[in-house]
């Protein structure tokens, strides 16, 4: 017979972890990698934590004048990670965060404006070691509030992604992996 979880019980795994992360993704036409990390802390198979992300590698034409586009977001980061005991399992997570999108020349601000970033995602994730673990996902990025910038709308700012992450840490489930063998159903 199984015991019953609670939250504070010897029977729960928790820990924490932290790491980089590269998501791709596509704005005003241009293919751009943003970059930043996020570290979150662990019940069972629950995380929740923290991201930032940003990115200044595309640019927006207006008449003769072009500007680099700066983008930038952080926020709250919460998944959800199946059978992370296996070798490759799956997990989702949530990012919803807030940011500015900046228009600039020579790093001069001209123009500006907040927004708000909810991407959702799905990926695998491999176990490198048992303090190691590398994801790759895909989900789409949702920006709204942008009004003010010329020629820059939401939807410039909007699309599918995908992302590499490298979470390093103590995952409450590194103690079962020595009894877990490879060729387990996945």
């Amino acid at each position: 017979q199984e015991r019953t979880q609670t939250l504070f019980s010897k029977d729960n795994s928790y820990g924490g972890f932290g790491g980089p992360m590269i998501v791709v993704s596509n704005i005003n036409g241009t293919v751009v990698g943003d970059v930043g990390g996020g570290g979150a802390w662990s019940i069972n198979n629950f995380f929740i934590g923290g991201y930032g992300l940003g990115n200044e590698g595309a640019q927006l034409k207006i008449g003769d004048e072009a500007f680099d586009i700066h983008f930038k977001h952080g926020g709250f980061w919460m998944g959800l990670t199946m059978k992370e005991h296996k070798l490759v399992h799956l997990y989702s997570s949530f990012r919803i965060g807030w940011g500015k999108t900046s228009l600039k020349q020579n790093d001069e601000k001209i123009f500006s404006d907040n927004q708000l970033v909810l991407a959702p995602e799905l990926g695998i994730e491999l176990n490198v070691t048992n303090w190691f673990k590398f994801g790759l996902s895909g989900g789409y990025r949702n920006v709204s509030g942008i009004t003010s910038l010329p020629e820059l709308t939401n939807a410039d700012l909007s699309g599918a992604y995908g992302a590499i992450t490298f979470r390093f840490g103590g995952f409450g489930d590194y103690h079962s992996y020595s009894d877990v063998r490879i060729d387990d159903d996945f």
